[in-house]
């Protein structure tokens, strides 16, 4: 196979906008589209070698298979084994768990399962699993086992025929990733085929190119280029992928990989020297640079020192440079490990070494042990689990009769008054408050409660899929429920920020709310304005039924996870004092949480003085200092990095009493 620089080039094209948009770089939103990039690259390049070999008369399948894991395994593992001894030391028992089982998946190449598996709403953050990148590795060792059958079957290389195959298989993997984009986006993601069209697009270049000289176009080169690089800004995090959005990229690649010729500007470009090299050492690169990202959001370093997340880039390419000079290109020319037995008996080792530690890591739960004799002893009995919390609003008396109808949380027949909560995983939070003021009054409360689901009439999460109607449904019937039982008063709570803002700044946006199901592309203007509509509806549903509205303030948000920060700090074996201010560090600054809130805390009090509802907030409770604690004296007030645990909602009972029925209503 002719070597093409520019091939390489587009290589940097599509590793250097993964980099930076890992790195949080906002105006690289679209930056994940570089995986789908290299995809394309992937299937040109192996479809090119695979047919030429047959053609040639010297193809072998144990041959494909020995230079795939020359290729793949050496840079893996070596990234594997410096990843393990980081986690062993800085990450909790529960995230370690999921650490080990990733590790386990990724050197059976079942990564994406394990990732697609555990994607929801309220497992680990992307930006805290080390090995979250190798779900891609994945899917084309997957594709790599598929896709010689396919050949086999196609029989000798006819190029009308393997083109209509390979179209024919792509356009069945499209139209299943259009579906999952709008039905199953979480797992759409990871699911591998969804994923083969972008891998069949390189091999529909291979089987047009195959055995012809190379295209030449300037326009449809610099059109691909230009496609490739305006959806790294054109798209964001916010767009389901793959899905339709993504073929502009798909075709900018395949446009670059067949015109761009050697003369085209083009392809000058893409071999410039520098870019060579990044494209030379990008596989390495983009091993290194999630496990260094995470680690370092692990150990609790901010990403907004000035200059660190440069400085963690560059120990990226530094140990890109080393690992491609001296453990990539030797295992790749047969320096080391000549014999194809000796390779293969290396891969497996090597993939049962990593298998046992990860599997027995996960049998073992994570270790904990590893905490005993470490740090102040009374924080090891924070680690207890309370199971009483009831974040997904499950109905503790046994499922409702109709999924709409709300659940029964204290008896309301002789209660002079009946609360509804409604809202998200945020009022299953604060429902221990309301167990306890219940007991106290004797008053009646039921509660409609859907993870992820804000309690708005009248729009719908854009990125939901199917759950996205379910969400709407469910919220409609719950409204018009608590209407036709006359509840004395709704109490709204929810993550609010999430639906018009996305999470803190340098997060994915993907639970925003829109009045269009269909209107996925909005205006940050927009985004609001859906809120407003869909707050103004739901107060307005109520008030006209004359049942008073309370709305709770988003409880503060956290920029760490504390488990994890307290997981750390006894690992680390801190003295008394020091860990207490290592913990404190870690609370959010007011200033932050307030600039995440701001632009929905000002529709919440426009919209409710404008209406007749109340608006109450428990935030006094949590600041200290300028900032907003997720640990008092000794009492662990967050269950993850926005929802309280069990004890902050009894301790905050008193004050949304006090609110309630107290001198304190407003």
């Amino acid at each position: 196979m002719k070597y093409r620089r520019e091939i390489d080039g587009l290589r940097a094209v599509a590793v250097l906008p993964v980099i930076l948009f890992h790195a949080g770089f906002t105006a690289f939103g679209g930056g994940y589209i570089g995986v789908d990039i290299f995809f394309v690259i992937s299937g040109y390049l192996i479809t090119t070698i695979l047919i030429s070999d047959r053609e040639a008369g010297t193809y072998s399948l144990w041959r494909f298979y020995e230079r795939r894991a020359r290729r793949i395994l050496p840079a893996l593992f070596l990234v594997l084994a410096c990843c393990v001894p980081f986690a062993w030391m800085w990450i909790p028992p529960d995230p370690l768990e999921d650490f080990a089982r990733s590790l386990g998946f990724t050197v059976l190449f079942i990564s994406n399962v394990h990732f697609l598996e555990h994607s929801g709403y309220f497992d680990v953050s992307a930006d805290l699993r080390p090995l979250l990148h190798t779900w891609s590795l994945a899917v084309e060792e997957q594709f790599y086992i598929l896709f010689p059958a396919l050949l086999w079957a196609l029989g000798r290389f006819r190029r009308g025929r393997h083109v209509a195959v390979f179209a024919l298989c792509a356009a069945a993997s499209i139209a299943m990733a259009i579906w999952g984009a709008w039905n199953m986006p979480g797992e759409n993601f990871f699911f591998t085929p969804s994923r083969l069209w972008e891998l069949l697009a390189g091999s529909i270049c291979a089987a047009v190119l195959l055995n012809r000289p190379q295209m030449r176009s300037e326009a449809l080169a610099a059109l691909g280029l230009a496609l490739i690089v305006g959806s790294v800004f054109w798209l964001g995090p916010e767009d389901p992928s793959p899905s339709g959005y993504t073929l502009v990229p798909i075709v900018g690649a395949m446009l670059v990989i067949l015109f761009a010729a050697r003369e085209t500007l083009t392809a000058r470009a893409l071999s410039w020297r520098p870019m060579v090299g990044i494209g030379l050492i990008s596989y390495s690169l983009y091993l290194w640079h999630q496990p260094i990202f995470a680690f370092a959001r692990i150990r609790g370093w901010s990403m907004a020192v000035p200059g660190l997340i440069w400085a963690l880039i560059a120990l990226s390419f530094a140990l890109a440079v080393l690992s491609w000079a001296f453990v990539e290109r030797p295992f790749r020319r047969s320096g080391w490990l000549p014999s194809r037995s000796a390779v293969f008996g290396a891969s497996l080792g090597g993939i049962v070494a990593f298998g046992a530690m990860g599997f027995t890591v996960l049998a073992l739960n994570g270790v904990p042990q590893r905490l005993d004799g470490k740090g102040p002893e009374a924080y090891l009995d924070l680690f207890t689990k309370d199971e009483t919390e009831n974040l997904g609003g499950s109905c503790p008396g046994g499922a409702p009769e109709s999924p709409g109808d709300l659940c029964l949380m204290r008896d309301s027949e002789e209660a002079s008054t009946t609360i509804a909560v409604m809202g998200d995983s945020h009022a299953g939070a604060i429902l221990p408050a309301f167990d306890e003021i219940a007991a106290m009054r004797h008053i009646g409360v039921l509660h409609g409660i859907h993870p992820a689901c804000p309690p708005l009439l009248g729009v719908y999460l854009v990125n939901g899929g199917q759950s996205a109607q379910e969400c709407h449904d469910r919220v409609r019937a719950h409204a018009e429920e608590a209407v036709a039982r006359g509840v004395d008063m709704v109490f709204l709570a929810a993550r609010w920020s999430l639906y018009v803002k996305g999470d803190v700044p340098s997060k994915p946006r993907r639970f925003m709310i829109s009045t269009d199901p269909d209107n996925r592309r909005q205006s940050d203007a927009e985004w609001f304005a859906s809120f407003e509509t869909g707050l103004r509806e739901t107060i307005s549903h109520y008030r006209d039924a004359g049942i008073r509205v309370v709305v709770l303030d988003q409880v503060p948000q956290q920029v760490v996870l504390p488990i994890n920060v307290l997981g750390q700090a006894i690992l680390r074996d801190l003295p008394e004092a020091e860990f207490e201010a290592d913990i404190a560090r870690s609370f959010i600054d007011t200033r932050v949480h307030d600039e995440l809130m701001r632009g929905a805390r000002t529709i919440l009090v426009d919209v409710a003085d404008d209406l007749g509802a109340e608006l109450i907030s428990v935030n006094a409770f949590f600041e200290r200092d300028g900032r907003y604690a997720w640990l008092l004296n000794r009492v662990l007030l967050y269950k993850d990095a926005d929802h309280i645990s069990a004890p902050a909602a009894h301790a905050v009972a008193p004050l949304l009493d006090k609110a309630l029925f107290g001198d304190g209503r407003r």
